[in-house]
């Protein structure tokens, strides 16, 4: 909770949207569905991709087939969650700003996207990829995806 990142954060409380969402009685719940459905999809789509890395289920089917059925989805479910997300944190980006657990969750939310977007990309796209690296991605990409709804769940406690 940086006092540098306080203007940002008032910002973001005053803007249209933010009050538009707020003065609803409706818009919160739509926005919070579709974050909702776009984290389902994200995590089942990632759980497949990880339960073949790590050599659970699908062995009939190569990393790179199962890799390229599921990614499409797994990058509509992050787009819904991240477009979604962005809409609820506008309306109530100071309760965000007083939320350890937003933090937290950005923190995770920052890591868990390098990871998706380099490494476990790279991983899914790669021949034969060592199972331990393999095991140790899916185990990884798991506990942070996971830290990233836990805490975006906890925001609403704290």
């Amino acid at each position: 909770m940086s006092p540098a990142l306080l203007p940002f954060f008032r910002w973001a409380d005053h803007t249209f949207i933010s009050q538009w969402i707020r003065d609803s009685t409706w818009v919160f719940a739509l926005i919070e569905v579709f974050h909702l459905f776009g984290l389902t999809l994200l995590l089942g789509t990632l759980t497949v991709l990880n339960l073949r890395l790590f050599g659970w289920g699908l062995g009939g089917y190569s990393l790179k087939s199962v890799a390229a059925d599921v990614l499409p989805w797994t990058f509509v479910g992050m787009a819904v969650s991240i477009t979604s997300g962005i809409l609820l944190f506008l309306s109530e980006a100071m309760k965000c700003y007083g939320s350890l657990p937003f933090f937290v969750k950005m923190g995770f939310l920052a890591a868990a996207l390098v990871l998706t977007f380099t490494f476990h990309r790279r991983l899914a796209k790669a021949d034969a990829p060592s199972p331990v690296v393999s095991k140790c991605a899916a185990c990884l990409s798991v506990a942070l995806w996971f830290g990233v709804g836990l805490a975006g769940r906890a925001i609403a406690f704290f």
